[in-house]
């Protein structure tokens, strides 16, 4: 066999195998890729933490292990407050069950009366018997479905169970992989390449942090401010405030829903006093939120006029639901800075 045909073999077979590897690579990444993002996200929040214990003397990895060190002490004993607090609200729950059930028949009743009274002839349906079998088939299905629940419940708790390794890793050499990307950039225009991406991470991560930040703290004060009313489920509230205060200006009416229907189906009966201090508690919350808290927390990582926000949130939401709703201000920021930096180079060049 000739030289030439034996190199064409070899050349064939190296490409077949880095298309094998590639494809193995990518199939990972789409099983990895929300372990990835989350990890990341982590890697963002903890960064400045770790910067701090080396400018202290610490070595990296020192400084690693005493921060995961220190955030499972912290977790643990933030799991061993919550928890029973969390337990004691679903005791309470499932007691007041059956009062909730009566209650919600009673309403539906006097909903349809209402109807039929408007419109007589009208053939309206007995509203409670159909709520009531809409969730006796969600039961049954979910009693199937149970294995298969369960099943996808742990393979998740093992994914992101290597959440922390690999923000680990990240954080242990992310500026390793950073300048091995930077390496790839043509000289020219090296300089451009170590800007932007500095600039990038900067942006993205402080706004991560910050939106992290200004998440927990509202979901603090709703949970405090419920609990000195005296309302009830006021920690699980809390916990959906702080989440959807994520997803810019629809955070309060997120929190504001489950806290509204708890007033409704309370055993003490509506009133618009309750009422009236569940307002005065999400109003004193945003307002501390949005005149002390977003500025310092977020700051000027965003800066972006609130219009564009408003019309991002609305696109990503229609694109991506509410995953799209909480990444698209981030990608924005990443947009916007990449146009900056590459606008400025190519004036200073005279390219435009």
């Amino acid at each position: 066999m000739q030289r030439g045909a034996v190199n064409q073999i070899i050349r064939c077979g190296f490409y077949l195998l880095v298309a094998m590897v590639t494809v193995v690579i990518l199939y990972s990444i789409k099983i990895l890729f929300f372990p990835l993002v989350i990890a990341l996200l982590l890697k963002f929040l903890l960064q400045p933490a770790v910067n701090f214990l080396e400018t202290r003397g610490m070595r990296r990895l020192t400084a690693l292990i005493t921060l995961y060190l220190i955030i499972i002490t912290v977790a643990g004993a933030a799991l061993f407050i919550v928890m029973p607090l969390l337990m004691k609200e679903a005791r309470n729950f499932s007691a007041h069950l059956p009062l909730y059930d009566k209650m919600l028949e009673g309403a539906l009743v006097k909903v349809r009366e209402l109807i039929l009274q408007k419109f007589p002839s009208a053939a309206v349906p007995d509203f409670y018997a159909l709520v009531h079998g809409f969730f006796e088939a969600k039961s049954a299905h979910l009693i199937e479905s149970l294995p298969h629940y369960v099943s996808t419940a742990a393979s998740m708790l093992s994914i992101a169970a290597i959440v922390p390794v690999i923000a680990f890793f990240y954080l242990a050499d992310g500026h390793l992989i950073q300048k091995a990307l930077l390496r790839l950039a043509p000289n020219r225009y090296f300089e451009m390449f170590v800007l932007l991406s500095d600039k990038i991470l900067g942006a993205v991560q402080a706004f991560i942090r910050g939106q992290l930040i200004d998440a927990l703290s509202v979901g603090v004060m709703t949970s405090i401010g419920l609990a000195l009313i005296g309302l009830p489920y006021f920690l699980v509230i809390g916990i959906i405030a702080g989440l959807g205060n994520l997803i810019p200006y629809l955070g309060p009416v997120i929190g504001f829903i489950p806290a509204f229907i708890v007033i409704l189906v309370s055993p003490l009966g509506f009133s618009a006093l309750g009422l009236l201090k569940v307002i005065i508690v999400f109003v004193t919350v945003q307002f501390i939120e949005g005149t002390f808290i977003y500025p310092l927390a977020v700051g000027k990582s965003v800066n972006l006029h609130p219009l564009v926000v408003i019309v991002g949130v609305t696109i990503g939401g229609m694109i991506g639901g509410i995953v799209g709703m909480l990444i698209i201000i981030p990608m924005i920021c990443v947009v916007k800075v990449t146009l900056e930096v590459m606008y400025s180079y190519l004036k200073q060049y005279s390219i435009i």
